[in-house]
């Protein structure tokens, strides 16, 4: 009984952390003020959804890949936003192009659209990774005399960092690891939502800091 508990309540890691975020986000406005929170509310809408599907033994792939695009579309307008340069924000609408672009290849060609789409969410991941890289480089290249643990923006980047840099292992082997063997797929999963927390417990202090100035 406790384990199953247990294992209901990890497959749900990827549901109720958005949704605490969310509501401390009413009276938040360090979250309200950023892309942060759209990003949030794509996860908590879709990935609710999915699990309401699954309950009921319904098909919920799509619902994933879905959120796929948008999740990183929101978190491309948060990096625009961040990095605030010309140059960083050319770079990164020519990433969403080529991202869009990969995306129908992946999905109409590639892989289809009755799987998990592991291709795009790799590639989501690494264009991810190299933004948080990036902002890591900004930040470290112009020390001042702020607490750096005390910017939202790092923990915000750091949970995305953290999220989309373990997760592209996961994304990678998916598909050829659960086809081999379908138990798998309930243990890649939980793994996921475990990984899922970790990121939203960043987020989370982030919304406990200030927004410091970037420069």
């Amino acid at each position: 009984m406790i384990v199953q508990i247990l294992v209901k309540l990890i497959n749900y890691l990827d549901t109720l952390p958005p949704l605490v975020i969310l509501l401390l986000a009413l009276n938040n406005k360090v979250l309200r003020g950023s892309f942060i929170f759209y990003y949030l509310l794509i996860q908590f809408t879709f990935n609710l959804s999915a699990n309401i599907l699954n309950e009921l033994d319904l098909p919920n792939l799509y619902l994933y890949n879905l959120n796929g695009p948008l999740s990183f579309f929101a978190l491309s307008l948060f990096y625009i936003d961040l990095l605030n340069t010309k140059k960083s924000k050319n770079t990164i609408i020519i990433a969403s192009l080529l991202y869009i672009v990969f995306f129908f290849y992946d999905i109409f060609v590639l892989e289809g659209p009755s799987v998990f789409n592991s291709n795009t969410f790799c590639l989501a991941s690494f264009i991810l990774c190299g933004y948080a890289l990036f902002y890591y480089l900004k930040v470290f290249r112009t020390i001042t005399e702020d607490n750096i643990l005390n910017s939202a923006n790092f923990w915000f980047n750091t949970g995305i960092f953290s999220y989309y840099t373990i997760n592209f292992f996961i994304f990678l082997t998916y598909n050829k690891l659960t086809k081999d063997n379908p138990p798998l797929i309930g243990v890649i999963w939980q793994l996921h939502n475990v990984i899922f927390l970790i990121m939203c417990i960043c987020l989370f202090i982030g919304t406990l800091c200030k927004p410091l100035e970037e420069k």
